[in-house]
């Protein structure tokens, strides 16, 4: 999305008017943001609810070869094994391999990528995702390797009459092996993790914060099951947690406040988090400033200068580009 001239003068005419107000009234974004959020600071933690069969197996290091295992509930059963794969030089690494099994039936196989490690970490469950069959699912994740990466997530299912199972590609996520969690206490598991988009967008890793993104399996295919509304409580216990993390320095506003207006257009107060964000995002940091004025060249560069962005800008282009719904 192009920024024109006019909407880069709607964006500013905010920050005009509100720079000629209360200025004499002006806190930090640490009082800003527990006085706007003082109910969610009384939110109740919600804890994610996991019961199931499942297996976490891998450390990464270990130098001896890992044991397969498997898992069963009812009629699905899941076992993890492993491949072992030598280089040219005798390094030894595990592939780890997971085989599903239907009344006693193969049905499924998948393996996972040689990253290097003798105890290559995987997680492997068997957890009530998708109501439209009679099946339970079967959720497997391997890591692929790489600083602050990756988990990449897969989810075995049965169709609707249990006649033939196929594999869903959840994708991948941000951080190790993932499992499935009962978010809303219905019984039904689903996927709670991180918005990744907003990892590094405005600041470094550590300093980003990220609102909460939900993923559900629903007749057989992937559903982003975010602002559902039967999420509600936990994308309020996920703000509290949020706020506990308040940036102590000026300099990782930014990072903080993506996340946080995210998470709040997700509880249905964006217009609020946004005055907040306009009133105390720091004006001198250029991280995440910078975007195409038009679409990149067939090798992903953009063909002339960038535009240099402000940050509310920047951030309303972030926001609708990952389908977060702007009020400003």
């Amino acid at each position: 999305m192009a920024l024109t001239p006019s909407s880069r003068l709607s964006l500013l005419l905010p920050l005009i008017v509100l720079c000629g107000h209360g200025a004499a009234n002006a806190s930090s974004l640490t009082e800003a943001v527990k006085a706007a959020d003082a109910k969610y600071l009384e939110a109740p933690n919600v804890a994610w609810a996991d019961n199931t069969p499942k297996i976490e197996a891998g450390s990464g290091e270990e130098d001896t070869a890992p044991k397969p295992q498997e898992i069963s509930q009812g009629a699905v059963r899941a076992a993890l094994s492993y491949r072992e794969d030598r280089s040219e030089d005798g390094e030894v690494a595990y592939i780890p391999i997971v085989t599903i099994f239907a009344d006693g039936k193969e049905v499924a196989k998948l393996e996972g990528e040689d990253v290097g490690f003798a105890d290559p970490p995987v997680s492997l469950q068997i957890a009530e995702m998708d109501p439209g069959n009679s099946y339970p699912e079967v959720v497997a994740s391997f890591y692929t390797g790489g600083a602050h990466c990756c988990s990449d997530t897969s989810v075995f299912t049965a169709s609707a009459d249990g006649s033939r199972w196929s594999t869903i590609n959840v994708g991948e996520f941000d951080g190790s092996p993932m499992l499935a969690a009962d978010l809303d206490g219905d019984g039904r598991y689903e996927f709670g993790t991180r918005d990744d988009a907003f990892l590094y967008a405005f600041a470094c890793y550590a300093c980003s914060e990220t609102p909460l993104q939900v993923i559900a399996i629903e007749d057989g295919a992937v559903q982003i099951a975010t602002s559902e509304p039967r999420f509600r409580p936990a994308h309020a216990s996920w703000l509290k947690e949020m706020i506990g993390n308040l940036p102590q320095e000026a300099d990782d506003a930014n990072g903080f406040l993506a996340g946080y207006v995210g998470e709040k257009i997700l509880l249905g107060d964006g217009k609020q988090a946004w005055d907040l964000m306009l009133a105390h995002y720091d004006k001198v940091s250029d991280w995440g400033l910078e975007t195409c004025a038009g679409p990149l060249d067939e090798d992903g560069e953009c063909p002339g200068e960038p535009l240099k962005l402000i940050f509310p800008e920047a951030l309303e282009h972030m926001l609708k580009e990952n389908g977060y719904k702007v009020e400003n």
